[in-house]
């Protein structure tokens, strides 16, 4: 008694698999590159974070202190080698103090050990004396400046220098109506 068993196989092209059967692995708390990096703060979220905890964090400590912070911070930025050159400029400082201090000390021994004699010095009387009157100087005058010139000179003008010019030319270098500049024309014989 042979019995015939049809085994049917359901199978799905590439697309469809990854439509229908999900494949990742969220079951075992594992994320993405993406997903980690978007669970980042950013520079600006970090900031208002600190801002918010800052009287909370402790002063002083090994880590997780405002110490730490400014201890890490000042490794990257490279402020070792300017506190570095503070302490040799600090210690410069003090020994130029010391120095001005021997000098000064030795300036006071040689005033004592020798005495200066009190000098008496005259006063000299100076007479009041008014200064001689400065002499009169003729002020420059300036001729008065000639009026400018009106529309019509200036259009006369024109024609006199450029006596081969158009109208239309005449009238977009003046700045005024071609009907001006003919009446002008007309008026003047030019």
């Amino acid at each position: 008694m042979a019995e015939n068993l049809n085994l049917n196989k359901e199978v799905f092209n590439k697309r469809a698999y990854l439509k229908t059967i999900d494949t990742s692995f969220k079951e075992l708390g594992v994320k993405t590159i993406q997903e980690q990096i978007d669970a980042q703060p950013t520079v600006q979220e970090f900031f208002d974070m600190y801002n918010t905890l800052f009287y909370n964090i402790n002063e002083l400590g090994p880590t997780n202190s405002h110490e730490y912070l400014v201890k890490t911070s000042s490794e990257y930025i490279g402020a070792e080698q300017d506190n570095e050159l503070i302490t040799l400029l600090q210690a410069e400082i003090a020994n130029l103090r010391e120095e001005l201090l021997e000098s000064q000390q030795q300036l006071a021994d040689f005033a004592q050990r020798i005495q200066i004699p009190e000098v008496e010095i005259p006063k000299i009387e100076i007479p009041d004396v008014e200064p001689p009157a400065p002499p009169a100087v003729p002020t420059p005058s300036t001729p008065p400046t000639p009026p400018p010139p009106t529309k019509e000179d200036r259009v006369i003008q024109d024609y006199q220098k450029y006596s081969k010019g158009t109208v239309k030319k005449r009238s977009k270098r003046l700045g005024m109506t071609k009907k001006y500049v003919r009446t002008v024309k007309k008026r003047n014989n030019l």
